[in-house]
């Protein structure tokens, strides 16, 4: 791994290499080992609840200290936020604005706007959150006033580029870490399952659990090698990272707030080498200690990504969720009675190492009868072991004493690697006070001056040799004298002491500049929220809609006289339309929820036929594809307060599904302020993971997404969970799996308080449901509605049916955190 002295870490050839901060030595480390910016999270707002975050004391040194260094720092406010925080969260935006922040990291649609409004110079960049997977996603953020979008870790290098060359907006991906194996902002199994949300930066992980596949039809088992099936390995793309430069990207984003420090020094200072050499010369070469450090540090197994071109098992580890380290061996015995591990190495060990089996820090190495403190390829060692091994069971190394003491110099101490490279002029002249200025690249200009004016010399006169002598000590600071024009008198002389504490004022002045963004224009002006406040009007009857799949379930729900059914199959959406004719109920397609680059045109062919009609939409790109259409918002583009219902509304929508995490009290406290029509789904099985990993394919029959399965799109897999829940699987038209609840939402007992807080529309959802099953639901929720929002008699029936199978209530009564 390469250290040392960096004369700047500014930007080269327009590429920006991002890292993340979790803690104050992990921002030194980041800065020391050459990052051109950091993210962070403050202690609100941040989709890393649990990392250290930094509170504002903190967080204003945290800016000084990487501003001085020439680092931007981004702070992440990447969750969705409540309808009661908002007047809190513009408080403490007005703050991170006050205090140089160069740009705010956002997932929530209304308050991007609303920081926007209240503070336009304030930069924002679009979370991956936001779930921005193609061209149209990209353009349409960028129109809305976003200066950066980080893109879906699902795009491929070729989808990159073709963004890149089309869009003028700031591009940036990651490039290494760990990765979410659903499209990030689209996850809802965390918080479905155990009410912790990774949209509000608390995410329990369930992915890293374990899982089986079982064959609904047989009830057996399918998956053999691992269980744990949605794990996904870590992102490095460090040997390809040309690639990712050549596609146009401006920013490589390292994944990482919740990892230590020396973690950070590492890979930072890893990828630091290899795009400056590629930059450079062309070219670059990544070492084999340089992939042996990266191995150790942490990785859950290497995978290049999508961006890549990785696909399949070779994105996924279902041996092992967590940290597997470097491969150095085999067992070749493990004696109890001795208290002795012997092993065959084909890597190097050493005396303070930590591996795979056992706790606690390597001691002595034993060969034969010697004692050392390293062990080489090819030797047969013993260690000193007090626990269980097998013969021939792999060892890995996971942590490397000599790797952490080495990058723990970069970062402890406060010694400066990083010199900004500046400029002094110094004027002395007799019987004046000397006068320094000191400026940086930047044009930030220190100007100090002596207390004593400059005399005529009595022994030794000052020379300019001396004076560049002195004015160049910057010492341990983050500066580096590059030239010093020097104006002086002939036979004068002043103290030595003064000129150094005029280099010291002017160094120290000069920071302070270096600090501060300039030509911010609402730092002295106060800021607040005001909602709209409208007139609540208590809806008296509530419209019902249904999302159906098929043909088969759009002509169970024909006949209801419902107000919209949405409709997914694009391929049969000409004949639903013509069905439907005959009841005449209105048929709206419901476009994907993930459109990639290039897709649009599967749906462009039938473009004649959804032009007549509305779409339901799920994605940024749409909202612009189906400009001339009637739109109604989907969930997914979770709208979770006024500010993005007001926003939508603004879009001239018909309606919006608020998101699936709120509350009733929520809901009631968000509606107070907006005139949309509010949607809100009252039945269904909530899909709760959307993404490009096929279980049912790659665990089956080791996909390569050749093409779309025939035993895939039949649904008949399920992932089981080690409590015995079954989480059933689903594929769409563009080869992409849904992983659905164990449970349908069901509220149909509770009807009338969702309309007492506000929701116009009740939906129903229709996925995995035969045609019998749907008639008698769609019939008891209009029963109810008919009813006054109570349950009557077959209604009732029906209910208990349900709940007999399993229903769950979704966070209607308890919310997210």
């Amino acid at each position: 791994m390469e250290v040392g002295n960096m004369e700047t870490n500014k930007i080269k050839n327009n590429i920006e290499l991002l890292a993340p901060v979790g803690s104050y030595e992990a921002l030194k480390a980041a800065v020391q080992n050459g990052a051109n910016a950091v993210y962070l999270g403050g202690k609100d707002f941040s989709a890393r609840a649990s990392a250290n975050n930094f509170d504002r004391d903190e967080l204003i040194e945290a800016v000084k200290y990487s501003h001085i260094r020439g680092v931007q720092v981004f702070v992440t406010v990447n969750t969705l936020i409540k309808q009661r925080e908002i007047e809190y969260f513009v408080e403490y935006i007005k703050f991170l604005y006050d205090a140089d922040v160069d740009a705010l990291i956002i997932q929530d649609i209304g308050i991007a706007k609303l920081v926007k409004e209240l503070l336009p110079d304030f930069e924002i960049h679009a979370s991956t959150q936001m779930v921005a997977h193609s061209l149209d996603d990209v353009k349409y953020l960028s129109s809305v006033g976003f200066d950066r979008v980080v893109l879906a870790r699902e795009l491929n290098i070729s989808e990159i580029r073709n963004i890149c060359d089309n869009t003028d907006v700031d591009i940036e991906v990651f490039v290494h870490g760990a990765l979410c194996v659903c499209y990030s902002g689209q996850c809802l199994m965390s918080s479905m399952l155990g009410n912790r949300s990774g949209n509000r930066g608390r995410c329990a992980q369930p992915c890293r659990q374990r899982y089986q596949l079982i064959d609904l039809e047989t009830g057996k088992v399918v998956n053999e090698d691992g269980d744990y099936l949605l794990s996904t390995r870590d992102l490095n793309s460090i040997e390809n990272i040309d690639k990712v430069i050549d596609a146009g990207v401006y920013s490589l984003k390292i994944e990482g707030r919740m990892k230590k420090p020396e973690y950070v020094a590492t890979v930072v200072s890893s990828y630091r080498h290899a795009v400056d050499e590629y930059l450079e010369k062309g070219d670059f070469c990544v070492s084999e200690s340089t992939m042996e450090n990266l191995y150790t540090i942490f990785n859950r197994r290497f995978t290049k990504g999508h961006i890549l071109g990785d696909i399949g098992n070779d994105l996924m580890n279902r041996e092992k969720p967590n940290n597997q380290g470097l491969y150095i061996g085999k067992v070749i015995d493990c004696n109890r009675k001795t208290k002795r591990l012997k092993l065959k190495l084909e890597g190097t060990l050493k005396k303070g190492d930590g591996i795979n089996l056992g706790g606690g820090t390597i001691g002595r190495i034993i060969k034969g009868k010697e004692i050392s403190d390293i062990g080489y390829v090819g030797e047969t060692i013993e260690l000193d072991f007090i626990g269980e091994a097998k013969r021939n069971q792999r060892v890995f190394k996971t942590s490397d004493g000599e790797l952490l003491e080495r990058v723990k110099e970069t970062f402890k101490d406060n010694k400066e690697f990083v010199k900004i490279p500046v400029e002094a002029e110094i004027k002395i002249k007799l019987d004046h006070n000397p006068v320094l200025t000191i400026k940086d690249e930047n044009g930030n200009i220190a100007t100090v001056e002596g207390i004593n004016p400059a005399e005529k010399a009595i022994k030794v006169a000052l020379s300019e040799e001396k004076v560049k002598s002195q004015l160049a000590k910057l010492g341990n600071t983050p500066y580096i004298m590059h030239n010093v024009n020097i104006n002086i008198d002939d036979n004068v002389s002043m103290p030595i002491s003064v000129l150094n504490q005029m280099r010291r004022e002017g160094i120290d002045l000069l920071s302070v500049k270096r600090s501060n963004i300039r030509e911010r224009k609402y730092k002295d002006k106060h800021v607040n929220y005001i909602p709209r406040t409208i007139q609540q009007v208590i809806v008296s009857n509530n419209k019902l809609r249904v999302k159906v799949k098929n043909l088969e379930q759009l002509e169970a729900v024909l006949g209801y006289n419902l107000d919209v059914i949405y409709y997914e199959d694009i391929y049969s959406l000409g004949e639903a339309i013509k069905i439907s004719e005959k009841t005449g109920e209105k048929i709206v397609y419901s476009a994907p929820r993930v459109i990639r680059n290039g897709e649009f045109s599967l749906i462009s062919k039938f473009k004649d036929i959804t032009d007549k009609i509305g779409v339901q939409v799920g994605t940024w790109g749409s909202l612009d594809v189906f400009e001339n259409n009637d739109k109604y918002i989907d969930y997914y583009l979770n709208t979770f307060n006024s500010e993005s219902l007001n926003y939508f509304n603004s879009q001239k929508v018909k309606s919006v599904c608020i998101s699936v995490e709120m509350s009733l009290d929520e809901i009631e406290e968000t509606l107070k302020y907006t005139e949309v029509e509010a949607e809100a789904v009252v039945y269904g099985y909530i899909p709760m993971m959307i993404t490009e990993y096929c279980p049912m394919g790659v665990v089956a029959r080791d996909c390569k997404r050749d093409k779309r399965c025939v035993i895939c799109s039949q649904s008949k897999y399920a992932l089981e969970s080690a409590d015995g829940e079954r989480f059933k699987l689903f594929q769409d038209m563009y080869c992409r799996s849904t992983i659905y609840n164990s449970k349908p939402l069901c509220v149909l007992d509770d009807l009338d308080r969702l309309r007492r807080v506000g929701i116009s529309v009740f939906r129903l959802d229709f996925t995995f449901e035969g045609v019998h099953e749907i008639k008698e639901i769609v019939e008891s929720y209009l029963d109810v509605i008919d009813n006054n929002n109570k349950l009557d008699g077959k209604s009732t029936q029906v209910f208990k049916y349900l709940e007999k199978n399993g229903i769950m209530e979704g966070h209607y009564y308890e919310g997210i955190e």
